[in-house]
């Protein structure tokens, strides 16, 4: 799919066909196929997951999540990732009782490699810490 440079008049109606361009040229985009302008940090690869680690809709280019311990998790890219220049991964979860709790969650990302990902979550509060599981979600970026 090739990226069309599209030009409107003002007022100008959009047709069916240049609907579908502007869709081509969208899509183009998003994948970063060649000749298409190019866009800095964007994600390559995202997920949420459930606390077991189970992979609901919401995911791209990943093809599975695996349990590999309690709270250890390697998740696996639906094709190969080039991590080359700056690359990062960016994370959010679900956790804790509000603000009465004391525990607090976070997650360890520990192996970043072209093929897969490797994470835990943890939580601590002011007498031990651990592994746990909850609710997480992850992107991977590239410039």
């Amino acid at each position: 799919m090739a990226y069309n440079l599209l030009s409107f008049s003002s007022g100008e109606v959009l047709s069916s066909s240049k609907m579908n361009l502007l869709q081509a040229n969208f899509t183009t985009l998003t994948e970063q196929n060649s000749g298409t302008p190019r866009v800095k940090f964007l994600p390559r690869a995202w997920f949420s997951m459930t606390a077991s680690g189970t992979l609901p809709a919401q995911q791209y280019n990943f093809s599975s999540v695996t349990r590999t311990a309690f709270g250890k998790f390697q998740a696996n890219f639906s094709s190969t990732l080039v991590m080359s220049g700056t690359y990062g991964a960016t994370w959010g979860f679900e956790f804790g009782a509000g603000h009465s709790s004391n525990v607090i969650g976070n997650i360890t990302l520990f192996t970043m490699a072209s093929t897969f990902i490797k994470f835990k979550g943890r939580n601590a509060n002011t007498s031990s810490s651990g592994d746990t599981e909850f609710p997480m979600s992850i992107i991977i970026w590239q410039e």
